[in-house]
């Protein structure tokens, strides 16, 4: 979003999340993210110490980075926790929290 009479552009949560989750991958790095999406590479390091406090403090009402495998469609076993939403699937390990389950689930109805 454009914040009117400065001609900055503003980023929503889920859109520095986004963009913080691309520094996460193999190869990526935090200059080259923030060349793409034409910010400084400070900026960009601020919002993923941001979100790394935000995961630390156990703050799951905003965008989080978790683990992810893709796995192929043969089914494996598995000795763990599964979440179904349409053809998704969630494995998570048997230790996984409750309250992060819920969170996990939810997220996943509503998207």
């Amino acid at each position: 979003m454009l914040d009117e009479g400065s001609g900055l552009l503003r980023r929503t949560a889920a859109e520095r999340a986004a963009i913080v989750a691309e520094t996460y991958e193999p190869g990526a790095t935090v200059a080259g993210v923030a060349r793409r999406h034409g910010i400084v590479p400070s900026q960009l390091s601020g919002w993923r110490t941001a979100a790394k406090r935000k995961a630390e403090r156990g703050n799951s009402s905003g965008p989080a980075f978790a683990e992810l495998s893709v796995l192929a469609d043969v089914p494996a076993p598995f000795d763990g926790i599964e979440i179904l939403a349409g053809s998704v699937s969630v494995r998570l390990p048997k230790n996984t929290t409750p309250k992060r389950i819920a969170d996990i689930a939810k997220r996943l109805a509503q998207g």
